[in-house]
């Protein structure tokens, strides 16, 4: 039973859920739970005032996440003002937001408090754990990597769709490179080509694989071409054994089959396919079992004989269809496989292998004290969108919130989403797996708390009481039981649409009178629709049509206030179409084609390749002629046959070619384009907008693409293979041509949680393609995922797909706030069924609604204005459409406005730039390179010479560790210190060393099992070991600890090299004489990360981890040898920055922070010399600058 939501009341310590129809205020609701937590107010409030890092807020994009977090900080930063206001003068008149006024009287009494939580949530709202599914994944796995097990050495890529194919490539090449002629043609058959077939499954190699219903007859892929070739040897033997018989037979009933010429057609194609010796097996067996409908099926006029029963049982048994689906099957699960085989041998990893990893760890019997990490971290959960899960993502909730663990930790788990708008599919979300959780059998993760949301803020009360009355006139609307229509109340609403002084009417339906002979076609509808919308934006110019209510002001309607839906972009092509000619400026928003597939791309090459082969004359000729250029067949031939103009084009292509080599491509394309005048060009052009769009979107890639190739042939190698296409990745999706003052055309799964003031659906009532699913899918009765491979439940597999094109409807008609425009023919199954006609051959989903859930119709013929009277009543306007009038473009403005250039006179800055230690290191590295080592890397292993002319006295061995054990022992290069880094930024000084994180550690670092007991020792006694007036890590907890603390230092000042090496002679005593800092003069801002900040005793201490090797003893790192090494690699340079930002931090925080009392110093720890003997106090480095120093600095560089 639901129940709807007061959210207020609603009790949060439990598991819950929301389900919210559209335009119900479901972001709204959300804010409001998560202030509720924030300031732990209300009724059956959660037992704990929660902070903003431990509500988990879960989502499924990005920008879904950032709006969350604006409208949470707005509305955070709403009500700390109205409670400020209201502590001052005690005035509830003044507070404007409901909500907060039904709080009140539980916050009041610790009015203070709840100031100071909102104002800190205010403040640090970017730490607020809003969080894409993928995003918490990650989240998850990196923070408690050795808690998971899986370590945190891993990639994660935006998508990698290119390896995945090169997976498949390797599968396909290992299972079909040997095998026989004869098998080779039933791969042929079977799977077309590799690419074919991995874009046919790609959608199922993610996610869970599908359960089949019935035992294959053979296992792999091998055994079932064996199976299918016996079986087709089998089909010849039955084939020459009875076709004498068979053609005697089917001339004994020629004459009444021939009656049906259709059926009797098929006989006589098949007969001559057999005869034939150029048809294959698999042809005659298609032939064949299209028979089966015919002479097979129960007949008293026609008697089967023995072979004919016998070939039909064959048949019968042995089905290409099935066979096919057996082996997509099979080949899906070891693709699969091999899939899951890479990613987890390498640290690349895709964002669905995420979800696959935390459900995996989460699942293992040693999980609990991770799970219960997790709650512990987020007590609390709400998961938006959650009609769009699926198994993997519910496991992993189910897991954490739903299941029973040790020590439990009180948690409140919200689900939020609606049923009703689950129409992502095609991405692997499960409608079945959000149903799942309602079910109250399965008590491992049924939620029986159902709220609702049941008043709408979006539309109008006509269009809400229309869509109400729609849904509601079919019994079963949207076919799956579990999924309930409730109708929705109109919140209160006075603005409304006017044309001509009335209001209009929720639907106005554009109907078309057809041709009986040509039928309705769908660029009919659209012109009908552009010029509809050509009339509405003439009369809104003239102030005529506005939204708007009594007493306040007019809005007049723009383009920009009008949306049209479509499917795809077949149908976004039809209507741009129609809007182009009749002036109306549009733009397609789902647009996903790739850019390097489009015309421009492909122009763009040519001219590349002539600028970079000039004197090959067919490279020139391609490059000239096509649409970019845009040279005529005749002027291409005037050009050949004049040679000094031949000759002038080779010199400006030779030209552009070393521009190329000189500056990079995209300087030498903006020359190109500006000097052969190509916009000028496109100008006749109606794609001119489009094509240009492209042109910079390309030149921009082609520009990044250039600095990881080695030369300019390279790049043009790399821009041919762009050219198919096969890439992915966002960055190279078609932008936008504009987006101001246009008409929106947008797909109907984009426009999910849009709204828009008009609403088009020119389409909505030509039924989706007819085209068959390949393979058919359908859920069992336990909600799980069936591969139906004998095609033995077609109706539930065709129920889902009616489902969800109801559910598609619902959100389609759901987006317009004031006026639905649908277009309609005038007739019921009346439209003439022909190529690029409306197709009557099924309902739709607003047919079925119409017509009161009725699916076998048998009106042939029935007006659409008789159903729409008995479903919308008198919330409709029909207007009847025979021509379309020929409007001059609203869009135009009666003369051009002369325009002129504006002059910049502003200047700018060309010193300012973002700066790091890194690059100033770099800088000194070029000007003193023999004195700084080229190891100058953070990270860097490899060995740091200190004193070339000082003998050092050779090592002895180191009494507390295995010999070839010791610290000195452990590989080196860069990545060892980065692992190294790592580790010591995961580890809590204060716990035991886990020998699960040092097994892990040993894997990244390449080392065996041995070294296990050596690590522990070295780590503890690196925890152990005293620093100067600090203290031993052992004892900081991680309250008194920031690790990587990133730090912006602004020189509000131009860099003064010259004062800067004044100061530091004065006051630095690693002041190098010999070797001054010389850096050219920058502004900005240096960016750099500190290792650790440790607060200890009052104070603040730096302190930077390095891995360097400076020899096998531990005679190199004593202090004098570290001061040296410092100084060489002009560490302090380093330190003196870092103290310098940390200083400004400090002074900003705290306003009684002193220098000389709360800056501790800086640490240094050399990790391979610390705590390598008993009692030795080498590896550290330890110094404080001095307050004149960091002041002078501070002064020099300006805030």
């Amino acid at each position: 039973m639901n129940t709807p939501l007061n959210v207020i009341t609603l009790p949060l310590a439990q598991n819950n859920i929301i389900e919210a129809s559209a335009g119900t205020g479901k972001t709204y609701t959300m804010v409001t739970l998560y202030l509720r937590l924030l300031l732990q107010a209300g009724e059956n409030n959660f037992p704990t005032p929660l902070d903003i890092e431990q509500i988990l807020v879960v989502t499924f994009t990005r920008d879904a996440t950032r709006e969350l977090r604006q409208r949470i900080r707005e509305r955070t930063q709403l009500w700390l003002k109205l409670l400020e206001s209201y502590q001052q003068n005690r005035d509830k008149s003044e507070i404007k937001d409901n909500e907060l006024l039904a709080l009140l009287p539980y916050i009041e009494a610790q009015l203070p408090l709840a100031i100071q939580r909102l104002s800190f949530a205010c403040e640090y709202i970017d730490k607020a754990a809003i969080f894409t599914i993928h995003g918490f994944c990650q989240r998850i796995l990196r923070q408690y990597a050795f808690d998971s097990g899986l370590g945190f050495k891993f990639e994660l890529l935006e998508q990698n769709r290119e390896q995945l194919r090169q997976v498949n490539y390797q599968l396909w090449r290992d299972k079909f490179y040997s095998i026989s002629a004869e098998q080779a043609q039933i791969v042929r058959q079977v799977f077309v080509t590799p690419d074919k077939l991995f874009q046919q499954n790609e959608r199922l190699l993610t996610g869970e694989l599908p359960k089949i219903n019935q035992t294959l007859p053979f296992t792999d892929i091998s055994a079932g071409l064996d199976y299918y070739q016996h079986q087709l040897q089998q089909f010849q033997r039955l084939e020459q054994q009875y076709l004498a018989e068979f053609i005697d037979w089917f001339k004994q009933y020629e004459e009444n089959l021939n009656q049906q010429r259709s059926k009797s057609k098929k006989f006589t194609d098949y007969f001559d396919a057999v005869l034939s010796a150029t048809t294959t097996i698999e042809q005659r067996i298609s032939l064949a079992e299209k028979l089966l409908p015919i002479y097979f099926k129960k007949n008293k006029e026609v008697e089967l004989p023995a072979f004919v029963i016998e070939f039909k049982n064959f048949l019968q048994q042995f089905s290409q269809n099935d066979f096919c689906q057996k082996m997509h099957y099979l080949y899906v699960a070891e693709l699969r496989q091999r899939i899951f085989d890479y990613q987890d041998s390498h640290n690349e990893k895709q964002f669905d292998d995420l979800l696959r990893m935390l459900r995996d760890v989460l699942q293992k019997l040693s999980a609990h004290q991770l799970i219960a990490l997790i709650r512990q971290q987020y007590p609390f959960a709400m998961i938006d969108e959650f009609q769009d899960t699926d198994p993997v993502q519910l496991a992993i909730f189910s897991k954490i919130y739903l299941q029973a663990v040790t020590n439990e930790t009180t948690t409140g788990f919200t689900v939020i989403g609606d049923p009703k708008q689950a129409i992502y599919r095609f991405r692997g979300a499960d409608i079945f797996t959000y149903l799942s959780i309602k079910d109250s059998n399965d008590q491992h993760q049924a939620i029986e708390n159902i709220y609702t949301l049941q008043r709408n803020y979006r539309s109008s009360a006509k269009l809400i009481e229309s869509i109400n009355n729609l849904f509601l006139n079919a019994k079963n609307p949207f076919y799956l039981d579990e999924i309930e229509f409730i109708p929705v109340e109109a919140a209160q609403q006075t603005s409304a649409f006017y044309v001509q002084g009335q209001v209009q009417k929720a639907w106005q339906l554009l109907q078309l009178t057809q041709d009986e002979n040509n039928g309705l076609t769908m660029e009919i509808m659209a012109q009908a629709f552009a010029s509809h919308l050509q009339q509405l934006l003439t009369i809104s110019q003239q102030g005529n049509a506005y939204f708007g209510a009594d007493g306040q002001e007019k809005q007049a309607i723009t383009a920009k206030d009008i949306a049209i839906l479509v499917r795809n972009g077949k149908e976004s092509d039809i209507i741009r179409r129609a809007l182009t000619q009749k002036g109306i400026a549009s733009v397609y928003l789902s647009e996903r084609s790739n850019v390097f597939t489009s015309m421009a791309a492909k122009d763009l090459y040519r001219i590349l390749r002539a600028c970079l082969t000039p004197f090959n004359e067919g490279a020139v000729l391609a490059a000239v002629g096509c649409t970019l250029w845009g040279l005529t067949a005749d002027q291409i031939y005037q050009l050949k046959q004049n040679e000094t103009e031949w000759a002038a084009l080779i010199e400006r292509l030779l030209h552009y070619q070393t521009v190329w080599q000189a500056q990079g491509v995209l300087p030498m394309l903006y020359q190109l384009f500006q000097s052969e005048q190509i916009p000028l060009r496109l100008q006749q052009f109606d794609f001119s907008e489009r094509y240009l769009v492209d042109l910079l979107h390309l030149s921009e890639l082609l520009q990044q693409a250039m600095n990881q190739q080695q030369n300019e042939e390279a790049l043009l190698n790399w821009f041919e293979l762009q050219l198919s296409g096969n890439s992915d990745s966002e960055e190279n999706r078609l932008r936008l041509e504009r987006e101001q003052n246009v008409v929106s055309i947008i797909t109907i799964h984009k426009s999910k949680g849009l709204e828009y003031p008009l609403v088009c659906l020119p389409f909505i009532l030509n039924p989706a393609s007819n085209r068959k699913e390949a393979f058919g899918f359908y859920h069992d009765e336990q909600k799980q995922l069936i591969w139906d491979l004998h095609n033995q439940q077609p109706e539930k597999a065709e129920r889902e797909v009616k489902a969800e094109e109801m559910r598609l409807l619902y959100v389609a008609l759901t987006r317009a706030k004031y006026q639905l425009i649908v277009g309609v023919p005038a007739t019921f199954n009346a439209i003439n069924n022909k190529f690029s006609k409306w197709d009557s051959k099924k309902l739709t989903a607003l047919d079925y609604l119409l017509l009161g859930g009725q699916q076998n119709v048998e009106q042939k013929e029935v007006s659409y204005a008789t159903l729409l009277t008995q479903a919308l009543a008198d919330n409709y306007e029909m207007q009847e459409i025979t021509e379309t009038d020929e409007i001059n473009s609203p869009m135009q403005s009666s003369a051009p406005r002369e325009l002129s250039a504006r002059q910049f006179h502003q200047n700018i800055e060309k010193n300012w730039r973002v700066t790091s230690f890194s690059a100033l290191q770099a800088k000194l590295q070029a000007l003193y390179g023999e004195h700084l080592s080229d190891n100058a890397q953070d990270y860097t292993d490899n060995a740091i010479e200190v004193d070339d002319e000082e003998t050092v006295p050779s090592a002895k061995p180191l009494s507390i560790y295995p010999q070839h054990f010791t610290p000195f022992d452990l590989p080196k290069g860069a990545g060892v210190g980065s692992v190294l880094h790592t580790f010591l930024e995961k580890l809590d000084f204060i716990q035991p060393l886990k020998t699960q994180s040092l097994q892990i550690l040993c894997q990244y670092l390449g080392l065996d099992e041995q070294w296990l007991e050596p690590l522990h020792l070295w780590f503890s006694n690196i925890l152990q070991q005293p620093l100067p007036e600090m203290g031993c890590l052992a004892n900081v907890a991680s309250t008194d600890k920031l690790m990587e603390m990133q730090f912006y230092l602004k020189l509000g000042n131009l860099f003064n090299q010259q004062q800067f090496n004044q100061i530091l002679r004065q006051y630095h005593p690693l002041y190098d004489q010999q070797h001054p800092v010389q850096i050219e003069e920058i502004q900005g801002v240096i960016r750099g990360f500190v290792d650790l900040v440790v607060r200890q005793n009052g104070k603040y201490y730096l302190i930077d981890y390095k891995s360097n090797f400076l020899g096998d003893g531990i005679e190199y790192y004593q202090p004098d040898k570290l001061a040296k090494a410092i100084s060489s690699q002009r560490y302090d340079l380093q330190y003196l920055i870092y103290s310098l930002a940390l200083h400004r931090y400090l002074k900003w925080r705290d306003p009684n922070y002193r220098y000389e009392t709360h800056f501790g110093g800086v640490f240094y720890l050399f990790l391979r010399g610390m705590a390598v003997q008993n009692n030795a106090q080498t590896g550290v480095y330890f110094t404080k600058p001095s307050v004149e120093l960091i002041e002078k600095l501070d002064q020099l560089w300006g805030e």
